[in-house]
């Protein structure tokens, strides 16, 4: 929330950084009425246009890297807050301070030593006079120092700091048993009034997309030049042409005359493909409604993927090259069922494609999607079968009723490795599991596409403990003071009213 004003804490920057803020926290006296100089004001803190306009080119000037008004705002109005919390407070900065914070600036010297002459000429290029840099330093150690009060109080003791280890970063030794669901599969009963129960409560997921079955021929470069013979004086000029160096002195033909017979003729399938393509798609054009002439004047093989349907979505998810997609669910094949225009899909292929049929999109009926709803039901009550077992399976181990089960072997598993292969719900209920004198813990990951009861026999800590404490103490310090300067900016928020102003922030370029 405050990354904008924190990146200007160190003393050469706060001078920098002044010509960047002071402007936001500027006085001076208008003539205009009284709203009409700023978007939006904290207290007597205003945000103008210009302050916002300003900012943002000198923060993208600094990054490289394009910024938001919109981010550019806000945090303008957040820092606003902070300023005006200062003024209530009645923080200042001694003139003698901010004095030798600018004589020690190493930018204004020379051999360790102050030179006047360097620091007036970057007041002249920064276009600010001595009396609006003091006053732009002292509202941003002001606010400064509010951010610190804003951030200070939490002390991090090492009892917390191994508790988020243990809890982030030490593994479990773990064993688990799997329920699968497909081994409950024979004890679901089915029949018609249960199946259209599930169909009646799951509706939206039988919405059917638009979808087609199709056919094509292909000129390929390289099934028409495997057809092409290749003589022994082509070949024989082929290898004449290969460059040698001493270096690298030429190969013995034998050992070549396969890669040439086949560049060979992948040139001759690119001429054929280039001679076909006009023919194809004449051909394609005088019987815009089937491929047969094709076939059969030119003699390529019309191939039918009629088996499933395709959506758009499963054409871009399989890779199909963007320009068949265009085609294949364009308004010429999809809707008037034509035959396309030969299109280039790479590496010297080309298609003419026609659609065999085509589905609207449309809510699908029990009876047409009778098949599929069957196998979803059976799916999600054999889940919830296997579910059961699960429960009742840790329901025993957890008050030490006997039971015989098959646990795993043993092994380590890490919180990065556990978030990874689990919902958020199953990795707060591993993350939390622990165990107690000697006894594991147990938990149940019912998120899982087969339930999986977890044991849990100990938690490892990090060996290199004495390292790792510090990092997570100053990880958790940070946390906390970023939480507490939240919190009291958000009550700052709910003492000063923002007021609007008649300027308006312009985003529409960012749209």
């Amino acid at each position: 929330m405050f990354h904008i004003v924190e990146k200007y804490r160190t003393p050469a920057q706060i001078i920098l950084g002044v010509i960047c803020l002071s402007f936001v926290f500027a006085g001076g006296y208008t003539l205009a009425v009284p709203g009409t100089d700023y978007i939006s004001k904290v207290g007597d803190i205003k945000i103008k246009v210009n302050d916002v306009n300003d900012f943002q080119r000198r923060i993208q000037n600094a990054s490289g890297n394009p910024v938001s008004k919109k981010l550019v705002y806000d945090s303008l109005v957040d820092q606003a807050y902070v300023q005006q919390g200062a003024n209530d407070m009645n923080i200042t900065v001694p003139i003698d301070q901010i004095k030798q914070v600018i004589a020690s600036d190493p930018s204004f010297q020379e051999n360790g030593k102050f030179v006047e002459a360097k620091y007036r000429a970057f007041l002249q290029q920064a276009g600010m006079s001595e009396d609006a840099l003091i006053d732009g330093m002292r509202k941003q150690y002001a606010m400064q120092s509010m951010l610190n009060l804003m951030k200070a109080g939490n002390v991090v003791s090492d009892a917390q700091a191994k508790q988020m280890v243990n809890l982030l970063q030490a593994a479990r030794e773990v064993q688990t048993l799997t329920f699968p669901a497909a081994n409950f599969t024979h004890q679901v009963v089915v029949d018609d009034n249960k199946l259209k129960a599930y169909y009646e409560a799951n509706k939206k997921k039988y919405y059917l997309p638009q979808a087609v079955k199709y056919e094509y021929v292909q000129l390929s470069a390289m099934e028409l030049g495997a057809k092409e013979s290749v003589s022994e004086a082509e070949i024989q000029e082929a290898y004449n042409q290969i460059p040698t160096t001493a270096s690298a002195p030429k190969p013995a033909l034998e050992n070549v005359r396969t890669q040439l017979t086949q560049e060979i003729q992948a040139r001759k399938g690119a001429a054929v493909v280039a001679k076909l393509k006009e023919n194809v798609s004449d051909l394609a054009f005088n019987n815009p409604k089937t491929l047969q002439p094709i076939k059969d004047k030119l003699g390529l093989t019309i191939h039918k993927i009629d088996q499933v349907w395709l959506t758009r979505d499963m054409a871009n998810n399989s890779g199909m090259p963007k320009a068949l997609q265009d085609a294949l669910f364009g308004n010429d094949v999809l809707v008037k069922r034509y035959n396309s225009e030969p299109i280039d899909i790479g590496n010297g292929n080309y298609w003419v494609v026609r659609a065999i049929d085509v589905r609207k999109e449309h809510q699908a009926s029990f009876t047409e999607i009778k098949a599929q709803v069957q196998q979803d039901y059976v799916a999600a009550e054999s889940k919830k079968l296997a579910l059961a077992a699960a429960k009742q399976a840790l329901n025993n181990v957890s008050t030490n009723v006997n039971a015989s089960l098959s646990w795993s072997q043993t092994a380590d598993l890490t919180p990065q490795q556990a978030v990874a292969m689990m919902s958020k719900t199953d990795f707060q209920s591993w993350i939390k599991a622990k165990p107690v004198s000697g006894k594991p813990a147990y938990i149940l990951l019912s998120d899982q596409q087969n339930p999986v009861l977890v044991k849990v026999n100990a938690i490892k800590q990090p060996q290199d403990m004495a390292n790792v404490l510090p990092q997570a103490k100053q990880v958790i310090s940070q946390n906390l003071a970023q939480n507490l300067a939240t919190s009291n900016l958000a009550w700052l928020k709910s003492r000063y009213k923002l007021k609007q102003g008649a300027q308006k922030l312009d985003t529409a370029d960012e749209q």
